[in-house]
C-alpha cells in the first residue's frame, strides 16, 4: 500500500510541462467572453513544486480538483495560485510548477510568492502584477511577495472594480498572523493596517493569501479573508490548528458569494514518514504541556514595540503624520 502510493509520481518525472506561453495573461484573456453571474474557481498556494513530498501531495490535490466538476452543476472558470509555486525559484523547480500547471483542467492564475524568483516567475508565469474580469467580477492579483504591495496601483484597481457586483483580492503575504490568533505580525503589521481599511473602504468580497502553511478565515469589516497555504508544501502546523494539506472552492452565486474548504489527506508514504510524526509529537506535548516542543508555537509574544495596536501609533507612523506646524 505504502509503494503504491509512490506511482503517481512516476509519470510526473518524465511528462514535460505546459508551455511557457500558457501563463497568467493568455489565461486571463480567455475570461473575458465569458457570460452568466453564476460560476466557480478554485484556489490553493504554497505548492512548492520541485521537492518529493511537495509534488506527491499537490498530484494528490490536482486529482481531487479536476473532479470538482464532476456534477456539472456550476461552472469552474478558473484555478487561482495565491503563491509559492516553487520551492526555491530555480529553473527546474518553475519546470515542476509547469508540470502541475498542465494536470490541472482550467486555466491556472498565479500570484508571485517569496520562493519565486521574480526573474524566472515572469518567464514562466507571466505578470506579476494584474487584474482581470470574469463574469460579474473584478480579480486584483496584487505582488507583495517583498512586503508592502503598491497601494497607489492597488487602490487604481479597487476602484475599477467599483463597477462589478463583487471584487477578490489575491497576494501571497496575509494582512494577519493566522497562527498566533492575532492579525499583527512584526514583518507586516504597518501595511497591513492600511491594506486592510483600503479593502473596506472599497467592499471587497474576500482577500486570499497564502504564505503560512495552514487554512485560516478572518472577518474584518465586514471582509472575508482566506489563508490557503496547504497546496503542498510540508505543513509544520497542528492539524487541528489548520494545519492540513487543502485547497479551496469558491462559489459565485449572483449577488452572493460562498466557499468551501477540501481537505486532502496525504499519499499514505508521506503520512507514514512525515505527518504520523508530526502529530505524534504535538499531541505528546499538549499531553504533558511542557510547551518547550515547537515552542514557537504554543506562545503568542507580546508586541515588541510599544503601542504597536493602538490607533494613535498608526496615526503617527503610517496613517496620518504629523506635520510639525
Amino acid at each position: 500500500m505504502v509503494a503504491y502510493s509512490f506511482l503517481p509520481l512516476i509519470p510526473f518525472w518524465f511528462m514535460h510541462g505546459a508551455e511557457k506561453a500558457d501563463n497568467n495573461q493568455a489565461n486571463v484573456l480567455g475570461l473575458r467572453d465569458k457570460k452568466g453571474a453564476y460560476f466557480s474557481f478554485v484556489v490553493f498556494g504554497d505548492s512548492h513544486s520541485g521537492l518529493i513530498f511537495n509534488d506527491a501531495a499537490t498530484l494528490k490535490e490536482i486529482w481531487h480538483m479536476n473532479r470538482e466538476d464532476r456534477f456539472r452543476k456550476v461552472p469552474i472558470d478558473f484555478v487561482l495560485s495565491v503563491g509559492d509555486v516553487t520551492l526555491d525559484g530555480s529553473r527546474s523547480h518553475f519546470e515542476a510548477y509547469k508540470k502541475m500547471q498542465k494536470l490541472i483542467k482550467w486555466p491556472v492564475v498565479a500570484a508571485i510568492g517569496n520562493h519565486d524568483d521574480r526573474v524566472f516567475f515572469e518567464e514562466y508565469c507571466g505578470s506579476k502584477q494584474f487584474a482581470f474580469r470574469d463574469r460579474n467580477s473584478y480579480f486584483v492579483i496584487v505582488d507583495n511577495e517583498g512586503g508592502s504591495p503598491d497601494f497607489d496601483w492597488l487602490e487604481e484597481e479597487l476602484k475599477k472594480g467599483q463597477e462589478y457586483k463583487h471584487t477578490f483580492v489575491a497576494m501571497h503575504k496575509p494582512p494577519f498572523d493566522p497562527y498566533q490568533q492575532e492579525w499583527y505580525n512584526v514583518d507586516n503589521a504597518p501595511w497591513a493596517y492600511r491594506f486592510r481599511k483600503l479593502c473596506a473602504q472599497y467592499k471587497v468580497d474576500m482577500v486570499f493569501t497564502g504564505h503560512k502553511h495552514m487554512f485560516k478565515s478572518e472577518r474584518f469589516d465586514d471582509v472575508d479573508y482566506v489563508v490557503t497555504g496547504g497546496g503542498g508544501m510540508l505543513i509544520e502546523i497542528p492539524e487541528d490548528d489548520g494545519g492540513y494539506l487543502h485547497y479551496v472552492r469558491v462559489m459565485v452565486n449572483n449577488d452572493y458569494v460562498t466557499y468551501e474548504v477540501r481537505k486532502v489527506s496525504p499519499p499514505l508514504w508521506e503520512y507514514v514518514t512525515y505527518y504520523f510524526w508530526k502529530e505524534a509529537i504535538y499531541w505528546i506535548r499538549n499531553l504533558y504541556g511542557s510547551g518547550y516542543i515547537f515552542r514557537r508555537n504554543t506562545e503568542t509574544e507580546s508586541p515588541r514595540v510599544s503601542g504597536l495596536n493602538d490607533r494613535e501609533y498608526w496615526s503617527e507612523a503610517f496613517i496620518e503624520p504629523r506635520s510639525d506646524g
